[in-house]
């Protein structure tokens, strides 16, 4: 039992020395790996977006909105900028642009799912509370009008 061991032992050794070493110039990442972003990369990225003055992040957007080709680390900070902005425009372009990232690992995934959907229900948020002033607006309307229909129907009528 021992001699199969040790022949196995052997056999491995010997079948690992005719492995040729990898090149300086090669990684020792697959080239996929290092596309792909990482939980980490997102987080500081969302942490130093969290940072900036209004002023600096217009900036930022502005100088991302110049550039016409985009990788997914800009995608990710163009919609962690604009998920700064109050606009529903803002927060469905940031949707729109985390929709378009696809290069991630699997826990980067859940931050971007969590990402998409806090910024829906934000927009869902903002549609419901106009449609809301909406609604109250029109029922103010209605009680300004009833309100003068009601005077109207209580004027002294003159004999």
């Amino acid at each position: 039992m021992i001699f199969k061991s040790v022949l196995l032992a052997s056999l491995l050794l010997t079948l690992n020395a005719c492995v040729t070493p990898p090149l300086p110039e090669q990684t020792a990442t697959p080239v996929s790996r290092v596309s792909r972003l990482s939980t980490s990369t997102l987080l500081s990225e969302l942490s130093r977006v969290a940072a900036l003055s209004p002023e600096q992040r217009r900036r930022e957007l502005a100088a991302l909105d110049n550039e016409r080709r985009f990788d997914d680390a800009r995608r990710f900070q163009l919609a962690a900028l604009l998920e700064r902005e109050d606009g529903v425009d803002a927060l469905e372009r940031s949707l729109k642009s985390l929709a378009a990232i696809d290069d991630v690992d699997p826990r980067a995934h859940t931050l971007l799912d969590l990402m998409k959907r806090s910024l829906a229900a934000r927009i869902e948020l903002r549609q419901q509370t106009a449609r809301a002033q909406e609604l109250q607006d029109k029922l103010d309307q209605i009680k300004a009008l009833e309100k003068t229909l009601q005077q109207r129907n209580t004027l002294p009528k003159s004999p």
